[in-house]
């Protein structure tokens, strides 16, 4: 595998070269605002998997508007990577938003258990929460590459703006980014109970 700062990143039209130490320190900090999203930053802040999203990350680079792109982890564990990305504003919408949109959609105000659900009186319903969660799959998947890219872009201009020395840019980056396995075991114990008090139901 290529180390993803000695070159430039093929296709994100960014150079990944660090500031050259021989130049005055104007022209190195002109020369790092041309370029904040360098790949030592990105590395720093999303982490070993930084050549992996380096490629997903490519269209945002080049036009940071929202572009489709797709994610298998976030679509199939949605708030658990979310949280495991440190993205909380996405999990926490991921745990409400399919409940909020089934009570919306079928006005129905309580939670329905898989009995019922499966009784033929409520196979509308059954196949109305079909369709939310198929659609919150293809949201959570579509969107997850986009909202870490806001995030880790938000970071590094925060580091900018803070004017933090160099040697503490990117420490402060991999503690702001990085992972947290801590809110994925929430999020998987309370995925548990929950579908265990379901179908105890």
């Amino acid at each position: 595998m290529t180390d993803p700062s000695s070159n430039a990143s093929p296709g994100t039209g960014q150079s990944s070269s660090t500031p050259d130490p021989s130049l005055p320190a104007w022209a190195r900090r002109q020369q790092d605002a041309a370029n904040p999203l360098s790949d030592e930053r990105m590395l720093a802040f999303i982490g070993p998997k930084w050549p992996t999203y380096q490629r997903k990350f490519a269209p945002f680079i080049e036009d940071p508007s929202f572009v489709p792109t797709w994610n298998w982890s976030a679509a199939l564990f949605q708030s658990a990577w979310f949280l495991y990305r440190k993205l909380y504003l996405a999990a926490f919408t991921a745990m409400l938003l399919p409940g909020l949109a089934f009570r919306l959609l079928t006005g129905y105000e309580t939670q329905m258990t898989v009995s019922e659900l499966q009784k033929p009186e409520n196979e509308g319903l059954m196949l109305m929460q079909i369709a939310v969660g198929v659609s919150s799959i293809i949201a959570a998947g579509g969107l997850a590459n986009w909202l870490l890219f806001r995030r880790a872009r938000a970071a590094v201009r925060l580091a900018m703006a803070q004017e933090l020395p160099a040697a503490e840019t990117l420490p402060w980056l991999a503690r702001v980014g990085g992972i947290n396995w801590v809110g994925v075991a929430l999020a998987v114990a309370v995925f548990i109970m929950s579908a265990y008090a379901a179908l105890r139901a």
